[in-house]
């Protein structure tokens, strides 16, 4: 990254955020937080960003899981709702603003105004996100069922990146993996490394004794109807962004163990997750930078 005149600051977000901060600031960037005042560990005199920041700001970075229509972000340790809106309204000319996704039409109005660059469409980002995602999923599984992923039944929905990952890991702890996809050419990449393919139309049969079913794809895939043939002792660990691919409140009143769980990396990896952020997020300001003095 070419170096930094003025400040980069970090709106909202959860531990691996501040791990990104953490990591810049031992580097040398010019970095400050917005959004974490119930960070303890976090020195306020000199990591929280005040007014004359925000003026000086060339970088702002939303969380990965993105700016809300109403303008808010995620903000784990900020003492209120955290407004992203508000933060760039303090801001200067030029300003660069990284967001996993922004929710329309907000989205276009941000374009208008900032170089907005969407950090989750970054193919690498994805990519190494997904390990950290997978093994969180894992963990959790672990956590809340009282039965072995060994010798179990596992049923992966969707075969994208942080399908790919998790269905490996799986497969590796001795499950028996079952993988619901849509396209050919992914049944037969589950195929070959020797799990069982279900395409979209054979749904009800990939989910009849599955012990557990990890969701990935962010579509409603399990509707109501397809919850009354999951097992009652079943458990749903849905990964996909919000609102996820179940039908919660069906998953509720059916009595099934159902769970939503975004940011996973920031809370199982925060450390891992961060570096993450760095490296990618270094490569995309340095881009933008570039981008703009050739304009």
């Amino acid at each position: 990254m070419p170096e930094q005149k003025r400040k980069i600051i970090i709106c909202g977000g959860d531990r691996r955020e501040i791990e990104l901060y953490r990591r810049w600031r031992e580097e040398g960037l010019e970095v400050k937080l917005a959004g974490f005042e119930r960070a303890s560990y976090i020195d306020s005199s000199c990591g929280l960003a005040r007014e004359e920041d925000f003026a000086r700001a060339g970088v702002l970075i939303a969380p990965l899981t993105g700016i809300r229509s109403d303008g808010t972000v995620k903000a784990l340790f900020s003492a209120e709702n955290f407004s992203l809106i508000s933060c760039l309204a303090k801001t200067g000319p030029e300003l660069i603003l990284l967001a996993g996704a922004v929710a329309s039409p907000l989205k276009e109005r941000l374009a208008e105004k900032y170089k907005l660059v969407i950090t989750g469409d970054d193919e690498e980002l994805a990519l190494l996100n997904a390990i950290p995602t997978a093994e969180g999923a894992i963990q959790k599984a672990m956590e809340l069922s009282p039965a072995t992923l060994h010798g179990s039944v596992c049923l992966v929905i969707g075969l994208g990146r942080c399908g790919t990952v998790l269905a490996r890991a799986l497969h590796g702890l001795g499950a028996r993996v079952r993988v619901l996809v849509r396209r050919r050419e992914s049944a037969a990449i589950a195929f070959s490394a020797g799990y069982s393919p279900y395409d979209i139309a054979s749904a009800d049969e990939a989910l009849d004794g599955a012990d557990f079913i990890f969701n990935t794809a962010p579509a409603l895939i399990l509707t109501a109807d397809r919850l009354k043939l999951v097992k009652k002792d079943a458990l749903i660990l849905d990964l996909a962004s919000e609102p996820g691919g179940t039908d919660f409140n069906a998953a509720a009143s059916l009595g099934l163990s159902a769970a939503l769980l975004p940011g996973l990396p920031g809370q199982v990896a925060p450390r891992t997750a961060g570096s993450i952020l760095a490296r990618v997020y270094r490569r995309l300001i340095a881009r933008t930078q570039e981008e703009q003095r050739s304009h």
